[in-house]
């Protein structure tokens, strides 16, 4: 191809390709600019396939350093170097490196009216050696959220409990940190909550020395799968045991404490001696599930956790309430929780 004809093309298509870049940074998105930049990108594209064609041997030069000294042909590995780093850099999301990037989006969310939510995650690796099924739940927090309790579990198909994958780690031990207040200073102790997580509890269906159901002193079933209680928005890496269900439900049980309402109130049941005595009680149990096939397993897919019920407001019993309509500020302790299936 003519040399000044390729010329004036590169330089004109750069021209556009500046002024279009420009405008898709400063400006909210529009078609028009985005199809008018995309179109003379390829066209750059084309036209350096026929420049780098033209002028191979000097290209070639350059990046070598023909009759340069040694240290002037290290040029070339360093600037491949330093994009590199660059790139891996803007890949991994390092705050530095995409400062440009998030400067853009504020500028352009601000003409729009919109305002952009960072959000940040805890991740829980149990980290248990399982070598089956594999999950990911991720909880993004709602507005009522204030550290709530947490228990994940398998089941068969008709609700029959197949194994615990994730439970906080008081609940398994039964031992909290601020368990008792001594001379007006709060101690570790043991704390029998049979209300926190009744739905679990019964389903596990083990009785503890005590009678109730709810574990005491590091059960050697669940010891593997307790973990940190999350403190915000989080993510839980989840192995099973079981290495192959046709069909199963993923179930979920949340309960937080003094989230009291005007039915859940402080003296609504006088007579139950666990509500009415321990005084963290508050809203019941919610029970969130999610469907899963062997078709969701093989293609590795992504289900929304529904609300499905709550539990016995003092955990007296393993039943699903499914009337929610007494159920307020509980209802907002997650935003939306996703299972994964890996």
């Amino acid at each position: 191809m003519d040399r000044r004809l390729l010329g004036n093309i590169l330089v004109f298509t750069l021209l556009i390709l500046l002024a279009s870049g420009l405008l898709m940074y400063f400006k909210p998105f529009s078609k028009i600019v985005a199809s008018v930049h995309t179109v003379f990108g390829f066209l750059f594209i084309f036209a350096m396939v026929f420049h780098i064609m033209n002028n191979k041997k000097p290209l070639y030069n350059y990046l070598s350093g023909k009759r340069k000294s040694s240290l002037q042909k290290l040029q070339s590995p360093l600037i491949v170097i330093i994009i590199t780093v660059i790139v891996t850099a803007l890949c991994l999301n390092l705050p530095i490196f995409n400062e440009v990037y998030n400067f853009g989006n504020e500028l352009r969310n601000k003409q729009l009216g919109k305002v952009e939510n960072q959000l940040d995650y805890q991740i829980i690796n149990l980290n248990n050696e399982q070598k089956g099924l594999q999950f990911e739940i991720e909880l993004k927090k709602g507005d009522a959220f204030q550290y709530p309790l947490f228990a994940i579990w398998l089941e068969d198909s008709i609700g029959n409990y197949l194994e615990t994958l994730y439970i906080s780690r008081v609940i398994s031990s039964s031992s909290y940190d601020y368990g008792s207040k001594v001379n007006g200073t709060w101690e570790a102790a043991i704390k029998r909550r049979p209300e926190a997580l009744p739905y679990w509890s019964h389903k596990r269906g083990i009785k503890a020395a005590d009678g109730l159901y709810v574990p005491l002193n590091n059960a050697q079933d669940i010891d593997a799968v307790s973990g940190a209680t999350p403190t915000g928005n989080f993510i839980i890496q989840l192995n099973s045991k079981l290495d192959k269900i046709n069909n199963y439900k993923v179930m979920l049980e949340v309960n937080q404490s003094y989230d009291w309402n005007t039915y859940y109130s402080e003296d609504r049941f006088p007579e139950d001696k666990i509500y009415s005595g321990t005084g963290q009680v508050g809203q019941p149990s919610l029970i969130y599930a999610s469907h899963v096939n062997d078709g969701d397993i093989k293609t590795k897919s992504y289900h929304f956790m529904t609300l499905v019920g709550h539990g016995h407001h003092s955990g007296k019993d393993g039943k699903l309430y499914t009337d929610l309509s007494n159920i307020t500020t509980a209802k907002n302790i997650a935003d939306r929780i996703i299972l994964s299936i890996k």
